[in-house]
This record gives C-alpha cells, sequence and structure tokens, in this order.
C-alpha cells in the first residue's frame, strides 16, 4: 500500500535503457536514497522503493513554512501513508497517470478547457483518441492536450510518495535533471 497522495513526475525519455541513465543521475545527484525492500507482518505484499538521498530537500522545494517529513520506514503497517519514499514505475509502453482529482485539460491551440467527460483511459495508446475542442474545433490528440499538471502520459513515473502535489515543487536543478535527455 503506498500513500493516498504524491508528487508525480514523468520525464520525457523513451527507452528504457535512457530510464537506468536517468535514475543513475538521480541516485548520484542525492534525489535517490538508497533502495528498500519490506515486508510487514499479516502482509501479504512487500513494500518497496526507495529512500530519500541526502539532497532531496535541495532538489524539492516546499511551499509551507516548516515540513514534516517520515523519512525512515514506519515499524507498523498501519503507519506507511505517512512514509515520504521515492517510488519508480517503469512501462514498457506509454501509460495514461492522473492524479486523485478529476483531471483538468485544455485545447493547447486556444486554451480553452475541454470539459467533455472524457473516456476510460486505462486502455489508451499513442495516437489512438482525438478530441475535439470546443471553442476553436481543433482536433488534438488526448496526450497533446494540455494537463495542467493533473495527469500525463509516460513510460516511466517519479512518485514521492506523502507530500501532496499543491505542497512542494521541483528546483531548478531537479528539473534539469528530469529533462536532461536523451536518455
Amino acid at each position: 500500500m503506498n500513500s493516498q497522495y504524491g508528487l508525480v513526475f514523468c520525464p520525457r525519455s523513451g527507452k528504457s535503457e535512457g530510464n537506468e541513465q536517468l535514475l543513475d543521475k538521480l541516485f548520484n545527484t542525492g534525489f535517490l536514497g538508497e533502495p528498500f525492500s519490506l515486508q510487514y507482518e499479516g502482509q501479504s505484499k512487500q513494500q518497496t522503493g526507495y529512500l530519500t538521498g541526502e539532497n532531496f530537500l535541495k532538489l524539492i522545494t516546499f511551499l509551507g513554512c516548516s515540513p514534516q517529513l517520515a523519512v525512515v520506514p514506519p515499524n507498523e503497517y498501519s503507519q506507511w501513508h505517512h512514509f515520504c519514499h521515492i517510488e519508480i514505475q517503469q512501462h514498457q509502453s506509454p501509460r495514461y497517470y492522473k492524479g486523485l482529482k478529476h483531471s483538468k485539460c485544455s485545447c493547447p491551440q486556444c486554451q480553452s478547457r475541454v470539459s467533455k467527460v472524457l473516456p476510460d483511459l486505462a486502455q489508451w495508446s499513442p495516437g489512438s483518441l482525438q478530441l475535439v475542442c470546443p471553442k476553436c474545433q481543433q482536433k488534438t490528440l488526448v496526450e497533446d492536450l494540455s494537463w495542467r499538471h493533473s495527469a500525463g502520459f509516460g513510460s516511466l513515473f517519479i512518485i514521492i510518495h506523502s507530500i501532496y502535489p499543491s505542497e512542494a515543487v521541483p528546483s531548478d536543478r531537479l528539473m534539469e535533471l528530469l529533462n536532461s535527455g536523451p536518455f
């Protein structure tokens, strides 16, 4: 069980071997700490991920005055949802990933909100779905819409668990690392 909220990054890589280069960079700069794997008593699933690295707090900027992060794995499974750790999800092909709230998207041409109810994107594949903007009538692939930081498409997701998306932002240095491809 991971936390119910998190800050998610989807770097634009294209190849799984490039993902390994990016993960090496994140580890070498101190964003990622040591990998861990825990199994709590009475739980069938192992909990895995990365601890936060020594430079994590330099690469993530918190918008509040004094964030309190639990960065040590808890002794009890019931406290898992408070544990700030990093999960890496890698997939063979691009996937749709959305936050907890309703996804907001807009037309990249006119910036008008696309309020049409979107189909279930769990079975989405690249180039398979176009929407028509209600304002300018521009046809746009769903993956090319402006998702306003509420959803995205990719094959690599970096999830920082137990941080609300609106209480922290990546530093310029972290964004440089995530965008420094090609990987």
